[in-house]
């Protein structure tokens, strides 16, 4: 397969891997935490593109040091600059080299959808965190079914080569060990809203107003924040 990621192809496509998004996220992320008691002494990140979301994060947790990695050469050269004496990025695959020792916390942050073979991926990264927290978009619904080309869309623009669910991807997480103690939806980020986009919101914020998982699967957008444990840890 074309390796997006190192020719060029992503970045040209992307040329802020997405770094306008991290205060949102890092903002969701910090709240999952806190309604839960899990340690985060030391962070690490499978995929961490830019590096802002832990740059972020870094900012909120002052005694917790943190470590991101990324296959991308593109990536990391964002990244890098960003190091201090608590942030530091390395350009490896976790998969192959593992860690030494857990981290309290691993991040895998809208990473899944990308891989070939995501389920090899969660095998691999089992003993490498005590807790994991994912962030994974839901694309798949009845709106995505019935304009396909969202989907093919978004594989050619941001590398989603496999969409899910809630419920299908939570079962996933389960047989490979990933036991959740909480979750919380995210919602939608566009950077350029047209008219049919801004009307699909206000339908899409109105039907979450009623139920955030009908919303979910009918008109799609939104994302999970996953906070699980490592049963294998």
């Amino acid at each position: 397969m074309q390796d997006i990621y190192n020719d060029r192809t992503y970045l040209a496509n992307n040329p802020t891997w997405h770094e306008e998004d991290a205060p949102f996220k890092a903002e969701r992320i910090l709240r999952l935490l806190r309604r839960n008691a899990v340690p985060t002494g030391t962070v690490g990140e499978v995929g961490c593109g830019s590096g802002e979301v832990l740059v972020q994060l870094a900012a909120q947790l002052p005694e917790s040091r943190f470590t991101g990695y990324d296959i991308s050469a593109d990536a990391l050269a964002l990244a890098r600059p960003k190091q201090t004496a608590r942030l530091r990025f390395e350009l490896r695959d976790l998969t192959n080299t593992g860690v030494a020792e857990p981290f309290d916390l691993l991040l895998v942050i809208d990473v899944i959808e990308h891989l070939p073979n995501y389920f090899q991926f969660l095998e691999d990264i089992a003993g490498a965190g005590r807790y994991t927290l994912f962030h994974i978009p839901l694309d798949l619904s009845l709106w995505s079914l019935l304009r396909e080309q969202m989907l093919i869309e978004s594989k050619a623009r941001v590398g989603h080569i496999h969409n899910f669910t809630e419920d299908f991807i939570l079962s996933v997480l389960a047989d490979y060990g990933y036991r959740v103690l909480d979750k919380m939806y995210t919602e939608p980020r566009y950077k350029h809203w047209s008219a049919k986009e801004r009307l699909t919101h206000l339908l899409r914020r109105a039907l979450y107003a009623l139920s955030p998982r009908l919303c979910s699967k009918l008109l799609g957008g939104y994302s999970l924040l996953v906070l699980t444990e490592n049963s294998a840890r």
